[in-house]
């Protein structure tokens, strides 16, 4: 693959995550509008996220190798998934300190159409999040991507 970039193309973003933890499953979904791009063989996406705690400024990469997600403001976290090793490293920054989790990927995909006509994206992975080997929940995130042409 060519070391290529393209110019960042304004999106629409619809977000749900379903979380499953013991018995109980909990589905959120919400829609931001943010920006998508590729440079450096790796996709981006970015977008800001208004919760009652504050801003959240949310990033994530993918490349052949790895899915990063990186959020920074009212919420600090870093989570990596390698995807050809199923356990990597989260670690979540809470006002009392830093607590590091490890993910499991289940599962991934992504698939992404540019050309002429409007920019479509999806993206969706599955996980288990576990602390200290013992599992705390599954987690299943999908994202739909638009180009907004607003």
């Amino acid at each position: 693959m060519a070391n290529e970039q393209m110019e960042r193309i304004p999106v629409k973003i619809q977000v749900l995550t379903v979380i499953r933890q013991m018995d109980a499953e909990e589905q959120t979904e919400m829609s931001v509008s943010g920006v998508f791009y590729k440079e450096n063989n790796a996709y981006y996406l970015q977008y800001e996220e208004k919760q009652e705690a504050g801003s959240i400024r949310t990033v994530w990469k993918s490349s052949a190798r790895e899915l990063l997600l990186l959020r920074n403001g009212a919420v600090s976290m870093r989570m990596h998934f390698l995807k050809n090793k199923n356990k990597s490293n989260a670690h979540v920054n809470t006002g009392a300190g830093k607590i590091a989790f490890e993910t499991e990927l289940l599962s991934f995909q992504e698939d992404y159409q540019t050309g002429e006509a409007l920019f479509l994206g999806n993206m969706s992975f599955q996980y288990d999040l576990l602390s200290q080997a013992e599992p705390i929940g599954s987690y299943t995130v999908t994202l739909k991507m638009e180009e907004d042409k607003a």
